[in-house]
């Protein structure tokens, strides 16, 4: 008699997931949800992915003149090419002085290196 109620058991919960089974929907095409769908590539532009390849970024720069310059507070850094060569340029002002100074920052390396002081020009005539 347990045999055979195990039997009806087996038997009665086999039917039931056929049932079960037999009325969900089947899809032919399987979907994806718009969670796991990638946006599209942005088209960039050779300033883009120059900018991209380069391993200091211009906060990195505007850091690394910061420890450099004890004292200076940074006020801009512009990528710039020259030579085959990236480099920022980055402004900045001493405490307590009201001209800003420059320096340049190399992308690739991040060596750092002080532009000298700019000077006025004077304005000579030449005597005729």
């Amino acid at each position: 008699m347990l045999a055979r109620n195990a039997l009806a058991l087996v038997v009665a919960t086999a039917l039931t997931a056929a049932v079960a089974g037999a009325q969900q929907p089947k899809s032919t095409t399987p979907t994806k949800s718009s969670a796991t769908q990638q946006a599209p590539a942005a088209k960039s532009s050779s300033k883009t992915s120059t900018a991209q390849a380069l391993p200091v970024s211009a906060d990195s720069a505007k850091k690394i003149v910061a420890a450099n310059e004890a004292g200076a507070t940074v006020t801009s850094a512009k990528l710039h090419h020259a030579s085959g060569k990236a480099y920022y340029e980055v402004g900045y002002k001493m405490k307590g002085a009201s001209h800003t100074q420059h320096a340049t920052v190399d992308a690739n390396t991040g060596a750092f290196a002080q532009k000298p002081a700019s000077t006025t020009k004077s304005s000579t005539k030449k005597s005729s």
